[in-house]
């Protein structure tokens, strides 16, 4: 067993999370078996004393999920937390920000108050400045070799003409999750300009516009990504009636296997995601198009595990194990 590690968890308020989905409780659960000390916060829980971050965490024992007929099932009080104490994040092993999006002004304060965290000591999942710049929707456009036709404006008449022009286009908002906002544009939609108004708030606001691929009828996929290697994919086929792939939008889970050309998709963005500090993501992918790239709250190992039998939760508490032994050495 290796040597017991404190981890602490930024992530949005534990009654919150869905224990029989969320990827950030199937990781504590890994962490608390590998005997870990798990230590949760939020990110308005941050703060900054004498220029040292600091946190106002619980310790946290978790009850685990279990996988009946293909689904994860929890107890209702599937956490216990301690008493609030004040936590020096350099004193810390891992500090692994789960924070879901919207990335606004507190989401980007965060960031700034981790970057006082010493890493040259403490493992960050993902370094603040990593998620800063690896927008979800626009960290994309650093492929262009590898993604579909892609609009970033905030020009109404412009996107109508794009429209035109492609057939079909998806349009996403630059800051949101979890397929909220996303629309599919058509050009004999009479409502397009009044829609192209509100999603723009009048021209003020970029949004993202995509070409609709024609493979999306099959679904998605979603590729986790360690160390920027794939280690698990599940495909996400929308419900009937419904052109988004999410699962918060209902889209249903199907087993896959990592091939090939996602070893090569990988293998093209390790490089930038490695010199950010971006070490778990979450990409999505329609046929071969590149379509996201998922780095604050990357999610769908619940998904995998139950369809396939593997362990990524462990995978990833291993990698981490890996990499703080690793500074342990270098740290003099």
């Amino acid at each position: 067993m290796p040597h017991s590690l404190r981890i602490v968890i930024v992530a949005d308020p534990l009654p919150d999370l869905n224990p029989g989905h969320d990827t950030t409780v199937a990781l504590m659960e890994a962490a608390q078996e590998r005997g870990h000390e798990l230590l949760c916060t939020t990110a308005a829980r941050l703060r900054i004393r004498d220029t040292r971050t600091y946190a106002a965490c619980r310790s946290v024992a978790v009850v685990p999920a279990k996988l009946a007929d293909g689904h994860w099932t929890a107890v209702d009080d599937w956490y216990r937390a301690g008493p609030e104490q004040d936590v020096r994040l350099d004193d810390v092993d891992v500090v692994a920000m789960r924070t879901d999006p919207p990335f606004d002004g507190n989401y980007l304060n965060a960031t700034y108050l981790l970057d006082q965290v010493d890493d040259r000591k403490v493992v960050m999942v993902n370094k603040p400045a990593g998620l800063r710049t690896a927008n979800e929707k626009l960290f994309t456009l650093r492929f262009p070799d590898l993604i579909p036709d892609t609009l970033v404006t905030a020009d109404p008449r412009e996107i109508v003409s794009t429209v035109r022009r492609w057939g079909r286009a998806v349009l996403k908002p630059t800051d949101g999750m979890a397929g909220r906002g996303i629309l599919q544009l058509r050009p004999d939609d009479s409502n397009l300009p009044s829609i192209l108004e509100l999603a723009t708030l009048r021209g003020t606001r970029q949004v993202v516009v995509q070409r609709y691929l024609s493979e999306a009828d099959h679904g998605d996929r979603r590729i986790i990504v360690l160390d920027g290697e794939p280690i698990g994919v599940v495909r996400r086929v929308a419900v009937p009636g419904e052109f988004r792939c999410n699962m918060a939008a209902g889209a249903r889970a199907v087993a896959d296997q990592v091939t090939p050309q996602d070893k090569q998709l990988c293998a093209a963005m390790a490089p930038d995601l490695a010199e950010l500090g971006i070490v778990f993501a979450g990409i999505d992918v329609i046929g071969d198009r590149l379509t996201e790239v998922n780095v604050t709250s990357p999610t769908g190992i619940r998904e995998i595990d139950a369809l396939s039998g593997s362990d990524l939760p462990r995978l990833v508490v291993e990698a981490w194990e890996r990499s703080c032994e690793d500074k342990r050495r270098t740290v003099v």
